[in-house]
């Protein structure tokens, strides 16, 4: 299924992040990609506050590759920025949290394109228009998955 998604503020896409978890089951992969300052931490934090993590506690987490946070199910967060491209060519860190949670990943762009074909994969991609708005694409095979 795909969704299309408008945002004209940090906080309408921090809703779709939220409105997005409360779907989760506690075992999928959401794969955000975007630009620099394309809205994917706020989306995230969204996604978190719907796990009943406070939006407050939930940062990218740039300079550790993953933040962990407790919620109604366990939320892995990972920053690929500083890994590039090498994500996409080595062994990855996130295969370890798959399954044992939600995964977020920031910067999904870097990854190997068979994560997009898992199962539990959702897919995020986040552009930004010239006025400042925000077109979130949301793709996924998970039936249980609605968005409007």
């Amino acid at each position: 299924m795909n969704f299309t998604l408008l945002s004209s503020a940090p906080e309408n896409t921090l809703e779709i992040g939220r409105h997005l978890g409360l779907q989760l089951r506690g075992d999928e992969i959401v794969l955000v990609s975007g630009e620099l300052g394309a809205g994917k931490t706020i989306f995230i934090k969204g996604l978190g506050s719907a796990l009943h993590i406070p939006v407050e506690e939930v940062v990218s987490p740039s300079y550790v590759l993953m933040n962990q946070y407790k919620g109604i199910h366990p939320l892995f967060h990972f920053d690929l920025y500083r890994l590039g491209s090498m994500a996409a060519a080595g062994e990855n860190p996130i295969d370890e949290f798959l399954g044992a949670g939600v995964v977020a990943v920031e910067w999904a762009q870097y990854l190997n394109p068979d994560y997009f074909s898992l199962a539990e994969a959702i897919a995020v991609d986040i552009y930004m228009s010239d006025d400042n708005r925000r077109r979130l694409s949301v793709r996924t095979e998970l039936a249980y998955i609605t968005l409007s």
